[in-house]
């Protein structure tokens, strides 16, 4: 009986062996299908971004990086002179010490970028020195901010402006008749500078 019994089960499996080798890859709900190979690469992914590309010309980080952060750290340093006297703008609470903070930050940021290359205009000239004149009146802002100095951040504002005129008198070019261009051409002569021509 056992003998038989064996033999029953052997010759079972035997015929369903055939029938289940036949049977394709997924069709059966009980077997999941074999994974796809991946595909075989070629070579490397090459990055969407590579590292230190110019995204933005200079005239939008000037527009949306540099004057946006200037603006924001001049209207915390400094005073104004108006019909009134004179008004401190250095920062007095927390809030503003920290815009000032993150301003100057944004500045010397904004040097390192305009000295990359594709922005830099003469990367042996005038150019580098005024964009890292502009990066370390940043890190003086920064330093002026952590500290919460009055005098320092006024310093660094005055920094910022002479990086920011400097270049600009150098690399703007306006009419002859620009009453901007003739005060400039005067302020880099008494300063020692050849002005533009």
């Amino acid at each position: 009986m056992r003998r038989t019994s064996l033999l029953i089960t052997s010759l079972v499996l035997a015929c369903a062996l055939p029938a289940l080798a036949q049977t394709p890859p997924g069709s059966d709900p009980a077997i999941p299908p074999a994974p796809k190979p991946a595909p075989t690469m070629v070579g490397p992914i090459p990055p969407i971004l590579a590292p230190g590309r110019v995204l933005l010309g200079t005239k939008d980080v000037m527009r949306h990086i540099v004057n946006p952060a200037a603006e924001a750290f001049w209207a915390r340093s400094g005073e104004v002179d108006d019909e009134g006297g004179a008004h401190d703008r250095v920062s007095k609470d927390d809030e503003n010490w920290k815009i000032t903070l993150d301003s100057a930050a944004q500045m010397v940021e904004a040097g390192n970028l305009l000295q990359m290359e594709g922005r830099a205009r003469d990367p042996n000239g005038p150019w580098m020195k005024y964009a890292i004149q502009l990066t370390n009146a940043g890190l003086a802002g920064m330093t002026a901010a952590q500290a919460k100095n009055h005098d320092k951040t006024n310093d660094a504002g005055s920094a910022m402006y002479d990086a920011c005129y400097g270049c600009h008198g150098r690399y703007i070019v306006r009419p002859k008749d620009s009453l901007y261009t003739h005060d400039i051409d005067k302020d880099l002569k008494d300063a020692g500078v050849k002005p533009p021509k």
